[in-house]
């Protein structure tokens, strides 16, 4: 598996827009500034591990769909 920066970048945007909150307050569910949410978004910053495991329990997904990797059966 190959992890893919843009790919994560939509998967949040995707599933915040779902969630339908706001960057501002995915930055307070996650404990963190709303810049960094809005560089996440925009592929310029990868989120950490414990920021990403912030970011998908925010958005009631898992990790695994914030980096768009599926388990093959």
């Amino acid at each position: 598996m190959e992890f893919d920066l843009s790919r994560v970048a939509e998967n949040i945007r995707m599933y915040r827009a779902r969630k339908d909150i706001s960057q501002r307050e995915l930055a307070r569910l996650t404990h963190s500034h709303p810049g960094s949410v809005f560089k996440w978004e925009d592929g310029s910053v990868v989120p950490g591990v414990n920021k990403l495991f912030a970011i998908a329990e925010a958005l009631g997904v898992t990790p695994n769909d914030l980096v768009g990797w599926t388990a093959k059966n």
